[in-house]
This record gives C-alpha cells, structure tokens and sequence, in this order.
C-alpha cells in the first residue's frame, strides 16, 4: 500500500493536482485497495492487482484497477449515512469516503479477466496536454509519389527496427530486428539481406533473406513489412517486383529460396505465388486449447504454415523416396516446384548401429526441428526418447525431417506414428538434399483453420487430415 501511495502522488504532481486533489486520490485508491485486498487474503500467485494511472483529454485523469478477486456487487454493499452514522454499517464506510471525492467509481465485470475498478477525477488544473495521434502516420500517399528500392546497409538498421514495430508491433519472430545493434551486425556480417523500398528517402517498406550457416545453400524469405499509410499504394508492387529481380540474378548464390506462409488467409500465399513460390508441405501446429481463465495453454498460439519453396538451381537428385503411400499427393507437387524427379517407394533397412540427428528449438512459439543425419538401426528409440524430452519441455509442435535422397527405413509411417507424427510433405534444402516432413502435434488439430489458395495445396491437406484422422483413431483404441 505504501509503494502504490508514493507512486500515486508521484503521477499526481505530474499531471498538475493540487494538493486536495491529490489527497482525494490517494484516498480513493486506498479505500478501494484496502478493501478488495482484505476480500480475498487467500489469493494464488496469478491473482496480481494492476493499478494503471491514466491522463485523459479535458483534464481527466482515471485510475484503473484490475483484480481476478471475488465478484464485487455493489448492490450488496452496505450504505453509509453520515448524516447517521450510530445507525449506519461501518463496513460501507470505505464506498462512503471513496466514491465522495472523486466524480466517478464504477466496477466493471469482465468475465475469465476478472474484475476492474475505475476512479476517475477531473483536476481543475493539468500540466498535461493530451497529444493527439499522429495524423501523417495515417495519411495517404500522394498518388504522383515515386519509390525507389534497394538493398539495405546496416546504417538502415535504425529504420528497419522502427518498421518492424510499425508492421507487427512486437509480434514479429526474429528477435534481432528489435535491436538496433543485433540488426546491425547481422546486415554487416551479410547473415541478414534486405530489400527496402523508399519514399521521399525514407523506408517504407522492406523484406529480408536469412541466409543460415546450417543451410547454406538455401535462404528463407521473411514476412514482408509496409508501413500502414502505404499499404494500399504501389509500394508493395515495386518491393515484389525488386524481390523478383534479386532473386532471379542469383544475387545470392543459393540453390533456392523458401517461406513460411500464413494459413489464415490466403493473401500472402498468392503474393508468394506471383513470385514463383510454389507449395511443397505444411507444417502443423495444434488447434489452441483455452483454459477456465480464457488464458491460451497451446503452443503460444502458433498458426500451421504453408511451406513454399522457389529453385534457383537445378535440381541433383534424379530421386526422391517417399513412402507409396504419398506419391499419389506429391507427385503433382513436385512438378509444380520445378523438382523434376522420379519417386520411388524402396525401402532399405539402416546398415549402421546408431542414429544421429541435429536438433534445433523455437521456444518463442512451441516449436522444433529434429533433422536425421545418419539413418541408424535405432532410429525408432533414438526419435522416440528426443521427441519425449522436447514435449517435457513444454514443445508443443515438433517436426522430423527424413533425408529423402536415399532409400527410407522400413515401415516409416509406422514408426513416424509412434511418435504421433504423420507425413506433411517435403523439404528442400540445396540442390542435392532433400527432406521428408513429419509433424509430430501434442493436441488435436482443426485443419478447417488452413487456408489454402492453390488447388495442389488444398490436396495435400486432405490427404495430412485423412493421416492425422488414421492417427487419432488408433490412439484411441
């Protein structure tokens, strides 16, 4: 109480009160705190109080107090009369003294998220001026307006992480293009290559190629990023166009290029399209599981997405092996990607003892990837203990890539189903190597979500749906 005291009357000098003023709130809120602490003294550790002090337009200041504490009902409240007060209830007494000095104290019922109260005074004077937004931020741009697109130095660093807020605030995956020094680097150490397009001098827009020592002979094209005035101008259509021309000259000496597409709408698929990304897995994600508190539990709520994937090399293995029962699926798919190869079925037992594999983990979405590098005779136990210590660590969606250039281990659907995984598609990596995508989900999974443009896409959907449907039901019995 005494630390929310001293901070309240801290942001009451701020914002100009008077010393009346100032006295009232801080009656009101400790009145009020007082008495929704003493209503529930046996509080769990996800029962915090939140008090926000807020400075509104007209000289209005409001505090807010959120709880997850019992439900407040006014009407049960005893009346305090002080016109009365032998005859009236002292434990109305704290209503009486806080709703008396300040104009307004309501409490508000939101459901799973508890309970708000709200006081609000309007002060007499203020030593704030309430600034209204930005409006340029909004405008439109001039339709003469001309862009200009380019590559992007690290001195654009600044800019880039200043568009990545104004894009995805701070939903965006990569972490580094929220530090200006991390991105900086990046750029310098050409780990990071970014179109930009350019208004006035000034970047508007931007989309990047991670090019990872892992993969060296791939790169993986991010979200695209627009400032919010510019997306419904041509700015879009010249940062497309630029990413086409880059990828094309072989800028980067890589194999191909890929992306995680969105499956909750279908926009950014067809953008990708235009660009020559074609469809060749999907990686799953589980449907969100939503708790008493209407708190997510699952996977941070990780969406499925659409892996695509454009060549920029020919393709070296003259076969892919993939279990029969996928080619039906696959086989249009490849072609469609430009992967031009037989596939063939044969199935070869492991000829060394031991498995190997490389692991990599996304805990900021509930992800990871186990990547096979020697098929071993031990292939079932070695999965089956990795996959096991990943879901003790709260992975939620796990994906196991199959080298796809070499005969597979017998019954890999059978084994892959172990571990609850079931065959997604394919993965690219250079010319010559291939993978095989299983995903392994700890929950169920509402494939009505997935959002497809492409008709080949929309296939290999069903066909996961009918695997993952196979799965369930043989858990169950």
């Amino acid at each position: 109480m005494d630390i929310v005291l001293v901070w309240m009357g801290g942001n009451s000098v701020l914002a100009g009160c008077d010393q009346n003023e100032s006295d009232a709130l801080s009656l009101a809120i400790e009145e009020t705190l007082s008495f929704l602490i003493n209503a529930y003294p046996e509080a769990e550790t996800w029962e915090q109080i939140r008090i926000e002090y807020v400075l509104l337009p007209k000289g209005l200041t409001q505090i807010t107090i959120a709880n997850a504490g019992p439900p407040v009902h006014l009407s049960r409240i005893p009346l305090y009369n002080p016109q009365n007060p032998s005859e009236s209830e002292i434990d109305g007494l704290w209503y009486f003294l806080a709703r008396s000095v300040v104009d307004d104290l309501t409490f508000k019922n939101l459901g799973w998220a508890g309970w708000q109260a709200v006081i609000q005074k309007r002060l007499a004077r203020t030593s704030f001026k309430h600034k209204h937004a930005d409006k340029t931020q909004d405008a439109k741009p001039d339709r003469k307006m001309s862009f200009t697109t380019r590559v992007a130095t690290p001195n654009d660093a600044a800019e880039l992480v200043d568009l990545t807020y104004d894009t995805y605030r701070y939903s965006y995956p990569a972490e580094h293009f929220y530090h200006e020094p991390k991105l900086r680097q990046v750029i310098e150490e050409r780990g990071i290559l970014s179109i930009v397009v350019e208004a006035d001098g000034v970047i508007i827009g931007n989309s990047s190629f991670v090019l990872s020592q892992h993969t060296p002979r791939c790169a993986y094209l991010c979200s695209l990023m627009i400032k919010r005035a510019f997306r419904q101008s041509r700015a879009i259509i010249h940062l497309l166009n630029e990413v086409d021309r880059f990828i094309a000259a072989s800028s980067m000496d890589v194999d191909l290029c890929h992306a995680g597409m969105v499956t909750t709408h279908t926009g950014s698929q067809k953008a990708g399209t235009k660009l020559g990304f074609m469809p060749v897995a999907i990686l799953l994600s589980q449907t969100p599981i939503v708790d008493f508190r209407g708190m997510t539990t699952a996977s941070v709520d990780r969406e499925s997405l659409l892996l695509v994937i454009r060549l920029t090399a020919t393709p070296q293995n003259p076969i892919l092996y993939i279990p029969e029962r996928h080619h039906a699926v696959m086989a249009p798919l490849l072609a469609q990607s430009g992967l031009n190869c037989s596939i063939s079925g044969e199935q070869e037992a492991p000829l060394a003892m031991h498995s190997a594999f490389t692991s990599k983990e996304e805990l900021n979405d509930g992800s990871a990837f186990i990547t096979m590098t020697q098929l071993g005779q031990d292939i079932s136990l070695r999965l089956q203990k990795r996959v096991f210590m990943l879901k003790a660590k709260g992975i939620q969606t796990i994906v196991i890539l199959i080298p796809a250039w070499r005969p597979i281990p017998p019954n890999l659907d059978l084994v892959m189903a172990s571990m609850h995984a079931i065959f997604t598609g394919i993965k690219p990596v250079s010319a010559q190597e291939c993978y095989l995508v299983y995903c392994a989900v700890s929950g169920p999974v509402d494939f009505s979500l997935i959002k497809l443009s492409d008709t080949l896409a929309v296939a290999l959907k069903d066909h996961c749906e009918q695997l993952f449907q196979e799965l369930v039901a043989e858990q169950s019995e």
